[in-house]
């Protein structure tokens, strides 16, 4: 849960859908376009101007809800290396801006007229500066041959819909905003298709040909793109929740040993050598620029420990319910009960004037007639509960006022019947909520990627049994260092472990 305010009830994405709607005025201009990388005929309905204009309002838009990475070398460093790649590039007029967004997930994704971004969750798991330049060439691969601008321009044609939303991971396909994802939300959710995708892969291994990077690290990337979504779908399915993966995991989606086997044929096509790889002093320059980026939650976000969720940034912590699924999205915070049987959302706002708990309810929340009341309050922090009806459901919410701001716990059940037990759950975990200690503060502080060399009698699983990562630390750290399934570090390998 990033820090900051939050709207109740999240209206639609003013600012992209005018941008949409201005398009569509210079339908009767634009038609079939020349495409950029094949010299082909595309039928696309936005001029580039329209084009640039969508792309410069969608990253406003996004820069709302994601944050860049507060590592001013690190951004510089992806910026310079995506200029290069952008330079070689079949569109090399463009202005590209390359952003490392502060984020665990592991994602890429790039939005029209040259604006691409690159998750730190992501960033953590390459290998190699060459692997860097992989995602950042497929990804203006995207930009290159208009697959924004061609997927809005089908949808468009066939009247799917008008609204370009808000975007980007599996995680963020809440009710609240899910009526707000359509084109190219769609797009950069899932990835623009199997034949785009393909394409975009195809595109940054020429792009890395170009550059003098070696083209075999775009099969490095794919590989760890495959483990790491059989490790994110059985850890998934294990949770009973959806995977998160690279572009997610859809059908549109051309799965990992397709592409690396399509990787493979251009790269023979070309007359690219795939067998070279990046040498060791480069690997190793890429892998100290990685010493202490964050991984997993950060302190903006709040991070899960030891059964507490703790908050540096807007300072409280509470007690998840023992069993339960906490999901930390940018807006807030979801609980989960085992066999999702209840869902208990957690999210705040800035406080505007003086007013009650209940009075925040009433006026701000705009909760009609409540019932089931009682006071939550602790020494310092003013609460105050309540039953309510929100979409026709009823629901118990719970309002606690910390330093000028409202947090707000909603619960609902699934099962009318279990109403009485699942209240029960709601209410201890709203009365758990406290200012943070200064032993809490500690423990909230972010895990980060810590650099260490093996030596004879290293083992993923010795440095897994030293690692906050818990049950999946072995999984991981191979994942992290390219040693997944079952590989091990050899004397005098540089090792990523987390501390």
């Amino acid at each position: 849960m990033a820090s900051g305010s939050a709207d109740i009830r999240p209206g639609p994405v003013a600012g992209l859908r005018g941008v949409f709607a201005a398009s569509a005025v210079g339908l009767a201009l634009a038609g079939c376009a020349t495409n950029p990388v094949t010299g082909d005929a595309d039928f696309v309905l936005m001029t580039e101007a329209q084009e640039l204009a969508l792309g410069r309002q969608a990253a406003q838009d996004l820069a709302t809800v994601f944050r860049p990475y507060p590592n001013e070398e690190l951004q510089r460093y992806v910026q310079a290396l995506g200029e290069r790649l952008a330079e070689a590039s079949h569109r090399p007029g463009l202005i590209y801006r390359f952003t490392v967004v502060d984020s665990p997930e592991v994602n890429a994704f790039a939005l029209p007229g040259g604006h691409i971004y690159i998750t730190r969750g992501l960033l953590a798991y390459l290998n190699g500066e060459a692997e860097l330049a992989a995602i950042l060439g497929h990804e203006i691969g995207h930009v290159t041959a208009r697959h924004g601008v061609r997927q809005a321009s089908a949808a468009q044609a066939a009247q799917i819909g008008t609204t370009l939303g808000a975007i980007f991971f599996p995680v963020l396909r809440t009710q609240a905003v899910g009526s707000l994802v359509n084109v190219l939300g769609t797009a950069l959710l899932r990835g623009y298709g199997r034949e785009m995708e393909l394409e975009a892969d195809r595109l940054g291994a020429i792009y890395l040909d170009r550059v003098s990077k070696p083209p075999g690290a775009l099969l490095d990337v794919l590989s760890l793109l495959e483990d790491h979504q059989r490790f994110e779908v059985a850890k998934a399915e294990a949770e009973g929740r959806e995977a998160r993966t690279y572009h997610g995991v859809f059908s549109t989606h051309p799965a990992s040993y397709t592409r690396l086997a399509e990787a493979t044929r251009v790269g023979h096509q070309l007359g690219v050598d795939l067998n070279r790889r990046e040498d060791m002093a480069s690997r190793r320059a890429f892998l100290e620029r990685l010493q202490g980026v964050t991984f997993g939650d950060s302190a903006a976000e709040g991070v899960l420990r030891n059964g507490h969720f703790l908050h540096q940034d807007m300072g409280f912590a509470f007690t998840v319910p023992a069993g339960w699924r906490l999901d930390n999205r940018p807006d807030s915070v979801v609980l989960t009960a085992p066999g999702g049987a209840a869902l208990l959302q957690m999210g705040a706002a800035d406080l505007t004037q003086r007013m009650s708990p209940r009075d925040f309810m009433l006026r701000e929340m705009r909760l009609g007639s409540l019932s089931a009341e009682g006071d939550i309050s602790s020494p310092d922090i003013p609460g105050h509960s309540a039953v309510a009806r929100i979409d026709r459901e009823q629901v118990r919410v719970n309002v606690l006022h910390l330093d000028n701001r409202a947090f707000y716990f909603i619960g609902a059940v699934r099962d009318p019947a279990r109403i009485a037990e699942m209240d029960s759950r709601f209410l201890e975990t709203a009365r758990s909520f406290r200012r943070l200690t200064e032993a809490e503060r500690e423990d909230a502080a972010p895990l980060r990627v810590r650099l260490r060399v093996a030596d004879q009698g290293t083992t993923i699983a010795s440095l897994a049994a030293q690692s906050p990562l818990g049950p999946t630390a072995e999984a991981q750290l191979r994942l992290l260092n390219d040693l997944y399934p079952d590989g091990e570090p050899e004397p005098g390998q540089i090792l990523k472990v987390v501390e």
